[in-house]
């Protein structure tokens, strides 16, 4: 039953990023990142969204060092592809990235706190009334599931009623200056 569950997440995250036009930029199996064109008050965004199938598993186990260093270093090369990219397309004036991401442990505050210290601007999501509540209550029940359909073993140690969602920006001159020289 578990893997028939999984299959079906997978094909309805498939199915919902192209009708929301989640794109890929690369045929590179090593990126990590997919992107999204808005516009907004005449102004252009880049939003990234993890390329959930090229995420490296995480072992048994879980998480150790050399994993970690493997994510940073692609995603890290990620961001060095995708600005390549939008810098040779018609969006090239975009001078922001975003990205929402749901954290599901206790310590969040120590990756909120490496953001910050690679460049991102982070800011916790937090409904005003009910209804907002409810939807990032969805919001989350999805990620929670396209963790389970795509990296099972990154489940252990999470607990689901920990979840925060966070906005992040990054402006692209950090992206050039910062990912650039790594």
């Amino acid at each position: 039953m578990g893997k028939l569950l999984r299959l079906i997440l997978i094909k309805f995250d498939h199915f919902l990023s192209k009708l929301q036009g989640v794109k890929t930029f690369t045929d590179n199996p090593e990126c990590i990142l997919r992107y999204k064109v808005i516009k907004k008050d005449g102004k252009i965004l880049i939003e990234l969204h993890l390329w959930n199938e090229h995420i490296p598993q995480v072992p048994p186990d879980g998480t150790d060092l050399f994993w970690g260093k493997r994510f940073q270093k692609l995603f890290f090369n990620s961001l060095k592809e995708l600005m390549i990219f939008i810098e040779n397309s018609s969006f090239k004036d975009a001078d922001w990235f975003m990205g929402e991401i749901a954290f599901f442990f206790k310590d969040q505050y120590k990756v909120v706190r490496f953001l910050k210290k690679i460049g991102f601007e982070v800011y916790p999501i937090e409904g005003r009334n009910i209804f907002q509540k409810f939807f990032i209550f969805l919001q989350n029940c999805y990620s929670f599931l396209l963790i389970y359909a795509y990296n099972p073993n990154s489940l252990k140690g999470k607990d689901f009623w920990k979840g925060k969602r966070y906005k992040l920006f990054i402006r692209k001159d950090i992206i050039r200056s910062t990912y650039e020289e790594t």
